[in-house]
């Protein structure tokens, strides 16, 4: 089991980033692009599908299965990058997640050009990069918090138990 410990070491944080990256990109092509039965005579813009956002008959946006599952795809590769990348900031490491996001996104979607069964779409692509910088933001503001706070916490009840010690030593017992 990950002790306490190995999560306060940086380069740990950083290999489980990078494990949770590259995992994340393997499955992300794999299911997207299955079953790889690419053609080049069906590759055109004309099948990309331009729209941004879909709405029901009734008017409103469509909140539906697939836009939940394109939020959360690309997740695990922000909140890799934002391991991997440690403590550069919020802002920064937030950008970089939106930008890795974006490039990811966009390659699935024109590489499904040349899959006679996929349906690449523009919506896709913003709603990936959406999920890959909330989980980056979202795990930057959250490790040091979380790390600082268990911190707090395993050094108070060291400081704790150093006390009990001194008060023993200090103020023996006295036997009859």
């Amino acid at each position: 089991m990950i002790g306490l410990r190995h999560l306060h070491e940086e380069p740990f944080r950083r290999r489980i980033g990078l494990v949770l990256l590259l995992w994340t990109l393997a499955v992300a092509f794999m299911l997207t692009l299955t079953p790889f039965r690419f053609d080049l005579a069906t590759a055109s813009f004309g099948r990309i599908d331009w729209r941004l956002y879909y709405r029901r008959p009734s008017g409103a946006l469509a909140v539906n299965r697939d836009f939940v599952l394109n939020l959360a795809m690309l997740s695990p590769l922000g909140a890799g990058w934002a391991l991997l990348r440690g403590s550069r900031g919020m802002g920064r490491i937030a950008l970089e997640a939106a930008l890795l996001g974006l490039t990811t996104s966009t390659m699935i979607e024109t590489i499904q050009i040349f899959e006679p069964s996929r349906c690449p779409q523009l919506a896709d692509v913003w709603r990936n990069t959406a999920g890959c910088l909330a989980a980056a933001a979202t795990v930057a503001w959250l490790v040091p918090r979380v790390l600082g706070a268990a911190a707090e916490t395993v050094g108070r009840g060291m400081l704790d138990h150093d006390y009990a010690e001194r008060v023993v030593v200090t103020n023996p017992v006295s036997r009859p």
